[in-house]
């Protein structure tokens, strides 16, 4: 009887052993592709969360969770919360992080060609720039960045940040001769600083953070700006100039670390591409209304004088320069005529 208990009991403890492993559904980081598994994605970012990118990114995670019936759960983490840029990129090489969104330029260490985007008035706006990401060199690219475990999951390349780059000044710039002796705010980039000599200006690096305090003392007298940030930086109090020049386009990419994209199943990858898709839409459209409802409310109440400039007289002007960047070895041969040629 003592041998009949024990066995009972053992067949027990194996029987309740089993069933908690077969109740629920295992959530984890780790997929196999199975449709019984719930994967969790970590996504960092550098945008705050209430603003037009910040909003977009909560978005993607919504989307993905409603086209995948909760079996992919994105958790973001906003504000630089798991580092700064190259830190986030590194984390999510290393699988620490699943994913990262921010500026295509910003993976310019695994591609030089991601440079382009920042070189003044080489692309006639978003739409040509766009054509040149989705084109056969973006997808040479992209297989780039693939083999070095980056994926690039929004794949139309919608996700306009700005979304349009706008010149505030102390006295009105409405040409190119307004530019000269300029003494503009630059980051820290030779290629940007060169570009804006190269028409005139007297380029100054200056911290993005102490750029207003720098426009206020007289140590510039120009920045160049995203026009979503105008409002917050209140660049208009001291530079109550704003020219729209989009001298280069911004576009932000959602990055996920390729071996983990791989590990998913087929449906599972479509479903994260469809949503960061849509999700730039919406990303853009946000960033467009909060630009346009700003730029109206700083000309009614701050009056803020807006201007515009004949971008093709500015293109043309920098043309000698754009050849000097491929004679020097910064830009691939002939590459200014492949982007120009395109329609």
């Amino acid at each position: 009887m003592r041998k009949f208990y024990l066995g009972l009991s053992l067949l027990t403890a194996m029987c309740m052993i089993l069933l908690s492993g077969c109740g629920t559904d295992n959530v984890t980081g780790e997929s196999n592709g199975s449709s019984s598994e719930t994967v969790k994605l970590k996504l960092g970012t550098k945008m705050p969360a209430d603003n037009p990118e910040g909003k977009a990114f909560q978005k993607f995670a919504e989307l993905v969770k409603e086209k995948s019936d909760g079996s992919i759960i994105v958790d973001v983490y906003p504000s630089e919360q798991l580092g700064k840029g190259t830190t986030q990129i590194n984390n999510m090489l290393s699988g620490n992080q699943d994913m990262y969104a921010e500026d295509a330029v910003y993976f310019s260490d695994y591609d030089n060609r991601l440079q382009l985007s920042a070189i003044p008035f080489l692309f006639r706006d978003f739409e040509h720039f766009q054509k040149f990401n989705t084109g056969p060199i973006g997808e040479e690219i992209n297989q780039n960045l693939i083999e070095q475990n980056i994926r690039i999951l929004n794949t139309k390349r919608n996700f306009q940040r700005g979304p349009n780059r706008v010149l505030l000044s102390k006295e009105p710039v409405k040409n190119l001769k307004d530019v000269k002796d300029l003494q503009l705010r630059s980051f820290e980039s030779k290629t940007y600083s060169d570009a804006w000599k190269h028409l005139g200006a007297s380029p100054t690096t200056v911290a993005w953070t102490e750029t207003y305090l720098a426009l206020k003392q007289g140590t510039v007298d120009a920045v160049v700006s995203p026009s979503s940030l105008v409002s917050s930086m209140n660049f208009a109090e001291v530079a109550p100039n704003m020219t729209m020049i989009d001298e280069y386009p911004q576009d932000i990419v959602l990055t996920i670390n390729n071996e983990k994209y791989e590990s998913l199943s087929e449906e599972q990858q479509k479903i994260l591409t469809e949503a960061a898709n849509e999700a730039g839409e919406i990303g853009t459209k946000l960033a467009k209304d909060a630009s346009e409802e700003m730029i109206e409310n700083l000309t009614e109440e701050e009056g803020l004088k807006t201007f515009e400039i004949n971008k093709e007289k500015w293109t043309n002007e920098m043309k000698p320069f754009f050849e000097s960047l491929e004679d020097g070895g910064t830009l691939p041969e002939d590459i200014v005529d492949e982007i120009m040629s395109i329609e």
